[in-house]
């Protein structure tokens, strides 16, 4: 990434807002992407399972009787019911049963049983599994992908970003508290609010304090007017007396086995997941923060915070404190995009402008494009 050169516009106005292409963005990169969908802790046994949703996809992820994770579209092959309505919970004798006409499957998706369908010769239960979705784990996390005949496998997807934060224990970790937010605003607005710190000095002066270069409106120390860097490259970094991301700057929280000293002093280590998902490790937890289309102008956040098993009960008082910055960021980010996402409504508004150090959005809004040219049906 460098610095633009000359002004850019952004997307159209409308790609913010029209249903019409809101659906053309599904299809072209929600539906075809690694999406992340939980913690794989989350389904400890055979038969628990927890509901996920995509876009207007709703998805089973379980464990068989093997243990292997198993995810399926939530739909009967009967008829096309929903097979689940509660958000989590345990399939009971280990078996899926539709709530209408009770065809029952087993948690590997055969069809197993049509209770008081009268027979027909060309009729095979081994015709009618549920509908599979492909799966696969990193770091714990659980990520899916809707696509009939993926583009890339996961390790490709998640590519050197994940590398990032091989250091961190992620598979380990717990999530100690989830959060989910509805924000009022496409879920591109989001993502670009986050890849840029231009916003940083005005909305975020708690986080300026404990991440001193965010008070000059970037996200690198080589983005900064006279070329400098330091630490690492010029990546961020916490400032002096701190060593992580709490109000204070400060934790009494045991530091993560794993992370070396050079990336514990930074206090904060990015991996972005283009456009789904972002995880940040720092010295002492690591933060998950996962972003899912809910329409045209509304985006759900749901936002983990993670720490060893048994690090929550030995320090009950400090978890408030991990937890505080992380919030405060997040409603502050939400309401600006909130506005963001009503002045794009104007008539008069057909697209913006990015200033040199909204790099990252040009790029951003570049892969978009792109994505939506491969389309066939874009």
């Amino acid at each position: 990434m460098s610095l633009l050169t000359r002004t850019e516009a952004t997307l159209p106005s409308h790609w913010y807002y029209d249903a019409a292409h809101y659906q053309r963005e599904l299809e072209s990169i929600w539906y075809c992407d690694w999406v992340c969908v939980g913690r794989v802790d989350e389904l400890p046994e055979p038969g628990d399972y927890l509901l996920a949703a995509i876009g207007n996809q709703s998805l089973i992820a379980t464990r068989d009787s093997k243990h292997q994770l198993q995810v399926f579209h939530n739909t009967c092959r009967h008829r096309g019911s929903a097979l689940c309505e509660a958000p989590r919970g345990r399939f009971a004798n280990a078996r899926i049963v539709c709530p209408y006409h009770t065809w029952t499957y087993s948690l590997a998706g055969d069809l197993l049983a049509t209770p008081a369908r009268l027979e027909s010769e060309d009729f095979d239960l081994r015709d009618y599994p549920l509908y599979k979705v492909h799966a696969d784990v990193w770091g714990g996390f659980l990520f899916v992908n809707l696509s009939r005949h993926p583009a890339t496998t996961l390790t490709e997807f998640l590519g050197p970003e994940a590398e990032e934060l091989a250091s961190w224990p992620l598979a380990e970790l717990r999530s100690v508290q989830r959060e989910s937010k509805t924000v009022a605003c496409n879920w591109k607005l989001f993502w670009e609010n986050y890849s840029e710190c231009y916003h940083c000095p005005r909305l975020h002066p708690e986080l300026c304090k404990v991440v001193p270069l965010y008070r000059q409106g970037v996200l690198s120390y080589g983005d900064i007017a006279d070329g400098s860097t330091e630490n690492d490259g010029g990546r961020p970094h916490v400032g002096p007396g701190k060593t992580t991301w709490t109000l204070d700057g400060k934790s009494s929280l045991p530091l993560l086995d794993g992370p070396g000293e050079t990336e514990r002093s930074r206090g904060m280590t990015f991996a972005s997941f283009t456009a789904s998902m972002f995880v940040v490790g720092h010295p002492d937890y690591v933060r998950s923060v996962r972003m899912y289309p809910k329409g045209a102008e509304e985006t759900e956040l749901v936002i983990d915070w993670l720490l060893p098993p048994g690090t929550q009960d030995a320090h009950p008082d400090q978890v408030d404190n991990m937890l505080a910055l992380g919030r405060l960021v997040i409603e502050q980010d939400s309401r600006a995009c909130e506005l963001n996402q009503q002045g794009l409504n104007s008539r008069q508004h057909e697209h913006g402008v990015l200033v040199p150090q909204e790099y990252a959005l040009w790029e951003f809004h570049e892969w978009v494009r792109q994505r939506l040219a491969a389309d066939p049906g874009g």
